[in-house]
């Protein structure tokens, strides 16, 4: 026990020294920045913000408020919260935290390669690197992170969705957008009440592809059709071994606006083995079984095998798990409007 105290101790005091830097340009000021913060200010005893200045904004060519206003919001902000901090201008994407004597750097998910590059940085000047800390995205009731560009394009308030969420679907197959349709409506639609609508569009994959391959085709998949909406769903199914057997298996992959992508996988079942010498010869699985009309072939191959679970129900539930790092943090506060203590409450 005593051990235990002396290490507590020792660990609260040398946080307590550690110096840490978080930059941005916090032109609106929203959750996930109030989420940086207070990673970064239980993390050190001594905060420095690096703000974007009205030089940077220009290059980057971006719409902010002037640096001086941005600077009066946050120091506003540490004063409600209770919280000390310097407030120093970068005129580049890498500020201070190149050269000075930082110990910890507070990242989002977004600018975490940026801190890799300060690594690089501060290395080859002969500095230590620095601790990086990512903070996780905080997320809107659409499941996609917030951020300054959603708000000004007026899709949320707060982290309520205020415009309908538009999906895409990298795929011309009604059984996948259909599919698509029974997963988001059942995540946001019918839960959150949120307005949702569908497109689609089309790219080229390889023909029936195994094992990382099916993965790998819904992310490109998703990575196409997200720039047609707030949403990219990419859906491929394959074989893949696992320890000598082979399972047919459907991926899904959800990209958002923001850059986020999220994965999940479908019920999967063992592959016939006449399937499999058909497949070893060249053929897909579509071409492979025998189906009787087109309306079978839609119901797919696990339909074939049981007459009674259809290829729409697993790429449904691979949509539903790719969803489900989405949903809101029990932690958090539920209130849509902001978190409990702080100015969005």
């Amino acid at each position: 026990m005593g051990n235990y105290a002396c290490n507590s101790y020792i660990f609260f005091f040398a946080s307590l020294s550690m110096k840490v830097c978080v930059g941005g340009t916090f032109d609106i000021l929203h959750e996930g920045h109030i989420a940086l913060f207070e990673r970064a200010f239980e993390t050190g005893g001594e905060v420095v913000v690096g703000l974007s200045s009205d030089n940077l904004v220009k290059t980057k060519k971006k719409k902010t408020r002037s640096y001086r206003e941005r600077k009066e919001s946050l120091e506003k902000l540490f004063r409600d919260m209770g919280w000390k901090a310097s407030i120093e201008p970068i005129d580049d994407t890498y500020g201070t935290a190149v050269k000075e004597d930082f110990d910890v750097i507070v990242v989002s998910p977004e600018t975490a390669r940026n801190a890799e590059e300060i690594n690089k940085m501060r290395v080859h000047r002969g500095l230590k690197p620095l601790r990086v800390v990512v903070v996780p995205y905080v997320l809107a009731q659409d499941g996609i992170p917030i951020s300054t560009s959603r708000i000004k394009r007026g899709e949320i308030a707060g982290r309520k969705r205020i415009t309908p969420l538009r999906v895409c679907i990298a795929s011309g197959n009604d059984v996948k957008m259909a599919a698509t349709e029974d997963a988001f409506n059942e995540i946001f639609a019918s839960p959150h009440g949120i307005s949702i609508t569908y497109a689609r569009t089309e790219i080229k994959t390889q023909h029936q592809p195994a094992g990382e391959k099916i993965l790998e085709g819904a992310v490109r998949r998703a990575a196409a059709a997200v720039a047609h909406g707030d949403y990219g769903v990419g859906i491929e199914a394959g074989v893949r071994e696992e320890h000598g057997t082979f399972f047919v298996e459907h991926y899904a992959a959800v990209a958002d606006s923001v850059g986020y992508i999220t994965y999940g996988k479908g019920p999967a079942f063992q592959c016939p083995e006449w399937i499999l010498e058909l497949m070893r010869e060249g053929k897909e699985i579509k071409r492979a079984v025998p189906f009787g009309t087109d309306e079978e072939r839609e119901r797919g191959l696990v339909w074939y095998l049981s007459k009674n679970v259809e290829r729409r129900h697993l790429i449904k539930e691979a949509v539903v798990m790719a969803l489900l790092p989405r949903m809101a943090n029990p932690y958090e506060d539920k209130e849509v409007t902001g978190r409990k203590g702080t100015p969005f409450s």
